[in-house]
């Protein structure tokens, strides 16, 4: 069976591996209040999309990507984790439920869940550059894209908030930072820690900021059209902000979609059937259930 026809297959498999990774990597603090607010955060939850991005970003160059790959893919998923506690505290988005349960400031000391952010970070440093399978120089490459992005979020978070989007370009540089930055640097990071060049590589960072695109203009329908069930998380959290929806209804915020997922796969076209799962990826990933 080819790469993409197996693809159900292999995100199984990634989602066990992170799952088991964490356990492993969080065994090794010590369990403090702290520390159980960022596993509340980061476990047994969320499509983990960017694992999975990095890990079939990493496969084109090298065939044991998923071992290769796997401490990278978790650290990037610890800084989503962290940005999403950030998303939900009562002074950004006042959320009351994200992956189907309360979320962490309703059932945590709130001092606590305000130094879980912090602390995700820093274990996501922690587990990225602590790969003996990968050079020291390809780990710090790795991890400075890493820390870019979360940058880059947190400036896009700043726009979010304060809102000061007034058209479609205000729009896609809020979304590209404080969404695309990430995935992007989950695709290009892992493509480097497998042994992509700097040409490869910024390939693949195209082809993750376009994929995280075109997840947040499908976020912004889902805050319309879905709910808790479907997304885990209310619907109409984005009420009071400007969205792709607003600025392009239902319709053409899902035509944009399209545009995003054919620009992503256009960064592909040199590779082989060695990126057929990062293909399939593209085409699949979304906030509809799994």
């Amino acid at each position: 069976m080819n790469k993409a026809g197996n693809f159900d297959a292999f995100k199984r498999r990634i989602r066990i591996g992170v799952e088991e990774h964490l356990v492993r990597v969080f065994s090794k603090y010590p369990d403090t209040e702290v520390s159980r607010v960022a596993k509340y955060a980061v476990m047994g939850g969320g499509h983990r999309w960017r694992p999975i991005l990095a890990v079939a970003a990493g496969e084109i160059f090298h065939h044991d990507a998923f071992h290769i790959c796997m401490p990278g893919a978790c650290g990037v998923e610890l800084v989503h984790a962290a940005s999403l506690l950030l998303d939900d505290l009562p002074s950004t988005d006042n959320a009351q439920v994200r992956h189907g349960k309360p979320c962490a400031h309703l059932v945590f000391p709130r001092w606590a869940v305000d130094m879980a952010p912090a602390f995700l970070v820093n274990m996501s440093y922690a587990i990225s550059l602590d790969n003996p399978m990968v050079s020291y120089e390809r780990r710090v490459t790795a991890a400075l894209e890493v820390s870019q992005a979360g940058l880059d979020m947190s400036e896009g978070q700043e726009i979010d908030i304060t809102q000061p989007i007034e058209d479609d370009d205000h729009l896609l540089r809020c979304y590209r930072l404080k969404t695309g930055a990430l995935y992007a640097a989950a695709a290009k990071a892992d493509a480097i820690l497998c042994g992509a060049n700097e040409d490869e590589a910024l390939l693949l960072y195209e082809c993750g900021m376009n994929l995280g695109l075109s997840y947040q203009f499908l976020d912004d329908v889902a805050d319309v059209v879905a709910g808790v069930e479907e997304t885990g998380k209310h619907s109409g959290m984005d009420a009071d902000k400007r969205t792709a929806v607003d600025l392009f209804g239902i319709d053409g915020a899902k035509a944009r979609v399209g545009r995003f997922k054919q620009d992503a796969l256009s960064k592909l076209k040199q590779f082989g059937p060695e990126a057929d799962r990062l293909r399939s990826l593209v085409r699949d990933a979304s906030w509809a259930p799994i």
